[in-house]
């Protein structure tokens, strides 16, 4: 059985080299690019497998490198790599059809689940389709209040800015956004991001009131 495929690209070779080490250590093919120019040189020559890409890099981040695949007809999916405050360059990613973002550093597990949820969209792509189809219709069922808050997460609020509007404690924040999640069958906030995007949800297109009172 042939291993799976991971492209690693980060300008930063101390990361490329640890993450090469966990990846093969975890039974992945992994090869690694410095930078999104040098993965898109070859890209056409690869085979079919997922880009773990960094978001902020110099010359070219990841967005931008990213959304050149996809120009070309390379249909690889994507997790993104982010830095604490990139959360805005990570929903962006998503919005592009991304799959995952894990926030620096990270650990093995989380970087195994995001892969796993890549490689289900590329190696069973029906199964993929049918869990998106499956968050779409869990998003039409949620109340206008987490309607509200997941449109917002959805346009790049962290937990913080959620604290922030509503004037409550960050635990609260966070404890408010957990229940969101459960009430998407979602495991964390990629799960519940991909949901909203899937459904077509955005500040823009909700037409509720916002967060302007105290959640329930």
């Amino acid at each position: 059985m042939n291993k799976r495929s991971v492209y690693v690209v980060d300008d930063e070779e101390p990361i490329r080299r640890a993450l090469k080490i966990m990846l093969a250590v975890s039974g992945y093919s992994v090869s690694v690019f410095e930078s999104g120019a040098s993965l898109l040189n070859v890209a056409h020559s690869l085979v079919p497998g997922t880009v773990l890409l960094d978001v902020r890099m110099p010359d070219m981040d990841g967005v931008e490198v990213q959304a050149r695949l996809a120009a070309g007809g390379i249909d690889f999916p994507v997790v993104v790599m982010t830095g604490h405050g990139d959360f805005s360059l990570s929903v962006s990613a998503l919005q592009q059809g991304a799959v995952a973002f894990l926030e620096k550093p990270f650990s093995k597990d989380a970087l195994v689940r995001a892969l796993d949820t890549a490689f289900l969209k590329l190696e069973a792509p029906d199964e993929y389709a049918g869990r998106v189809a499956a968050a779409t219709q869990a998003v039409a069922t949620l109340g206008p209040e987490d309607r509200a808050l997941l449109a917002n997460l959805a346009e790049g609020w962290s937990s913080e800015k959620v604290a922030e509007e509503l004037q409550i404690s960050l635990a609260a924040a966070e404890m408010r956004c957990r229940r969101l999640y459960a009430e998407l069958g979602a495991d964390n906030l990629n799960d519940a991001l991909r949901a909203a995007y899937a459904a077509g949800l955005t500040r823009g297109s909700y037409e509720g009131d916002y967060l302007k009172t105290p959640l329930r």
